[in-house]
């Protein structure tokens, strides 16, 4: 996992992010075999722990992650960001254009973690989704990419 050449970093543009990685992906459609290594599975809204240890044991300061969305409730549109060591907090919401065409969105959060919690360092995230001409695709309500960077 996150087996990259000497000098190269993963640094998808937005448009990539969302238009080739999360769409192929909601679509089961297939991707570069490589590609799969660079954003995985993670229950990034259900499970601290599992982003931090994914951290600590690469000593990236950057990576992503396809998450499931977790709604409060059955009925609603409100989305659970806590977990049992914080709660990843809402800054800013942008909506995300190709040529004049909103294809998703860009969420930008921080990670406030609860008392008692030590979470070695500020954490911010990017939560990219598909909105606008990719609004009615299945799945689109359940599936983001997050990108989570360690601020030191």
């Amino acid at each position: 996992m996150y087996d990259l050449p000497p000098g190269v970093v993963f640094g998808p543009t937005d448009p990539e992010i969302v238009l080739y990685y999360l769409l192929n992906r909601v679509n089961g459609e297939p991707m570069f075999e490589d590609s799969m290594n660079y954003i995985t599975e993670c229950d990034v809204y259900g499970d601290s722990n599992a982003w931090i240890k994914v951290f600590q044991e690469t000593h990236m300061e950057r990576l992503y992650f396809y998450a499931k969305l977790k709604k409060k409730n059955q009925k609603g549109k409100r989305i659970e960001r806590s977990t049992h060591c914080g709660t990843w907090r809402c800054q800013k919401d942008e909506q995300l254009f190709l040529n004049g065409t909103q294809y998703g969105s860009k969420r930008s959060f921080t990670f406030v973690a609860k008392n008692g919690f030590n979470g070695m360092g500020r954490w911010t995230m990017h939560e990219f989704r598909l909105d606008g001409a990719y609004g009615n695709t299945t799945n689109h309500d359940n599936y983001v990419i997050c990108c989570i960077s360690k601020k030191e």
